[in-house]
């Protein structure tokens, strides 16, 4: 059995099977974990960055003590245009130059090109969303929107 990008490491969780001794199930970083059954997983401390979580049921999963800033890096694919904008003004206030957003939004380059930075969020942006006031408006913190993209994008009962 081949496994690849960190897929063993899901394989154990949803079927609870040990394959591997030692392996460190907190690496999940790129790992495909879609539409993944996480149901009472442990998942605290896990490195999500670039995982895709989307459909991801993580009810009953502890994430009691995920890293909010952490989770956001995970990649979340499509969000609803209220969550989009939130989470590209995240983006914004996290970058070195925030009026390149608005730049970018008129048909300019990628805020990201030629910074020492890197998103802070991953997740599909839409730009038109972007207006004048764009810069003006309330950034929420990573809390607030990890729980935010939890709720929306999977599956876990409260």
């Amino acid at each position: 059995m081949k496994f690849e990008n960190g897929e063993y490491i899901i394989y154990q969780l949803i079927t609870g099977k040990e394959i591997w001794r030692g392996l460190d199930l907190k690496n999940l970083r790129e790992a495909n974990l879609r539409e993944a059954d996480l149901w009472e997983a442990d998942l605290r401390g896990a490195n999500l960055r670039g995982a895709y979580l989307h459909g991801a049921n993580l009810g009953g999963a502890e994430l009691d003590y995920y890293c909010p800033p952490m989770l956001l890096l995970a990649y979340w694919g499509d969000v609803s245009d209220a969550l989009c904008l939130d989470l590209m003004r995240y983006d914004a206030a996290n970058h070195p130059n925030p009026v390149t957003f608005l730049t970018w939004a008129n048909g300019g380059p990628c805020p990201y090109n030629n910074v020492n930075v890197t998103r802070s969020a991953n997740f599909t942006e839409k730009k038109k969303l972007i207006k004048d006031d764009f810069l003006s408006l309330p950034v929420k913190s990573a809390y607030e929107l990890a729980e935010r993209l939890i709720a929306e994008k999977t599956k876990r009962q409260e």
